[in-house]
């Protein structure tokens, strides 16, 4: 199999010098560890569709805590929006969602999902993060974390929206 190729990006700093996405990577990804316990965090305490409180609350807490100054929180009810503004040059979103569903889980883990929450109806379900919106969350978070740390590298305008 072919080495996989990334896009040469243009130094924000330098318009001459290009560097390659899987360079900015290496230089400078984040310490993944807690981005591991956020998602174990986030996997055993989803939440449904509209009642994402606490999940909002730890993106948003989060995400300052990465160096993010610019972070909205009750977008369209729970939603969290942190903007970057790195200068000129193209705007960027990345999303993710908050949300669990009214399943059951089973798998075992020991961080398991043993949550249980009222429905649009009244009725009392099981919630566990059936579709991965846990780690679509986790990971948005550590590719935050990435930009953020590597803004001399990019221009621009960058959206996160949870």
């Amino acid at each position: 199999m072919p080495p996989v190729k990334y896009p040469s990006l243009r130094s924000a700093t330098s318009p001459t010098t290009t560097t390659t996405l899987g360079a900015l990577v290496e230089r400078f990804r984040p310490n993944l560890t807690p981005f591991e316990d956020l998602y174990r965090d986030l996997h055993t305490h989803p939440e449904l569709s509209t009642k994402e409180a606490r999940t909002a609350s730890v993106v948003a807490t989060k995400l300052r805590s990465l160096g993010f100054s610019e972070v909205m929180e009750n977008i369209g009810g729970h939603g969290v929006v942190a903007i970057v503004r790195n200068g000129p040059g193209k705007t960027v979103l990345l999303r993710s969602e908050l949300d669990g569903l009214a399943v059951g889980e089973e798998t075992g883990l020991p961080y398991a999902s043993k949550v249980r929450m009222e429905d649009p109806w009244g009725v009392q379900r099981p919630v566990m993060h059936a579709c991965a919106h846990d780690m679509h969350t986790t990971c948005l978070l550590a590719a935050a974390a990435l930009l953020q740390s590597a803004q001399e590298s990019w221009s621009g305008t960058l959206v996160l929206l949870f």
